[in-house]
């Protein structure tokens, strides 16, 4: 998808510079020919922009990631075109927690059950997905990212605070020593009675730098930063995680319409090892403001 916006912007610019150098004749009309070819890569690079955060936000609601995007009828393309449209009026702050609040102590049988991996923890946040926005010049714009940041330290070796819906776990772990392993997520009710499959466990790695690292300018404190597109942000990131030797891993916490309020334990299990990257709570319950 992003390939295609690219190549339609490279048309639109091409087709620009093609008629500058017809038109050229005097250094003066040169000029303003060019100033139109460099003001018309300014409205095609904001294009982009936009189009990548609706496409991110569409893709995000079929990894089960919340409501952040609307659904429409007609597909993918369609939802894109209803996102594009309004994209004005998304909110400009993360997005409210479940009224069900977060997961309750967790059970003592629970702590025995997990053996924590030496995988390197470290720099661990737990945030909400939402909208910022930051200023160039005069002008004011908005990007996504995670935002509410709250640093956590995990107990017990690797078993991290509590959460509800749509909170997101951030974490940092060895790259080496982390790609070694086969993993699942693991998750069970503190009753013994449910057990989360694939599809409903909270989902793994649905963000990438972009989400961390936001674009400079912005109001929100948080560092590193940087300017460029979505995918632009995410690769600088990912070379601050290398130089480090690290690796970014993210859950996001789902919500059920129809659950009132169920705690879960989940462990990020190796199956190589027998032992876990890392576990947390987390209740899951009704979405909504």
């Amino acid at each position: 998808m992003k390939k295609s916006i690219l190549a339609v912007a490279g048309l639109a610019i091409a087709t620009t510079g093609f008629s500058a150098a017809a038109d050229a004749g005097p250094f003066s009309k040169l000029r303003d020919k060019v100033k139109k070819v460099e003001k018309k890569v300014e409205e095609v690079e904001e294009a982009v922009e936009d189009v990548e955060e609706v496409v991110d936000a569409v893709d995000s609601v079929s990894r089960g990631n919340g409501p952040r995007a609307v659904r429409a009828p007609g597909g993918r393309n369609a939802a894109i075109r209803q996102g594009m449209r309004q994209r004005s009026n998304y909110p400009k702050t993360a997005r409210p927690k479940s009224h069900a609040g977060i997961a309750g102590p967790m059970p003592a049988k629970f702590k025995s059950a997990t053996q924590c991996a030496n995988v390197g923890l470290s720099n661990a946040f737990i945030a909400q997905a939402g909208d910022y926005t930051f200023s160039q010049g005069i002008s004011t714009e908005e990007r996504s990212g995670l935002l509410n940041r709250v640093n956590v330290t995990p107990t017990n070796g690797c078993v991290f605070p509590a959460m509800g819906v749509f909170d997101v776990l951030y974490v940092e772990v060895d790259k080496v020593a982390y790609n070694k392993g086969r993993y699942a997520l693991q998750c069970v009710s503190y009753d013994g009675k449910l057990q989360l499959d694939n599809v409903n466990a909270p989902p793994q790695d649905n963000y990438s730098g972009k989400d961390v690292m936001l674009h400079t300018g912005n109001s929100t404190g948080y560092t590193p930063t940087a300017t460029g597109s979505n995918s632009s942000r995410s690769n600088q990131y990912k070379k601050v995680l290398d130089a480090r030797g690290k690796k970014m891993i993210t859950f996001n916490m789902p919500g059920l319409h129809t659950d009132r309020g169920t705690d879960f334990y989940c462990q990020h299990y190796d199956k190589n090892t027998g032992k876990s990257t890392l576990a947390f709570t987390f209740r899951r319950g009704p979405t909504g403001s």
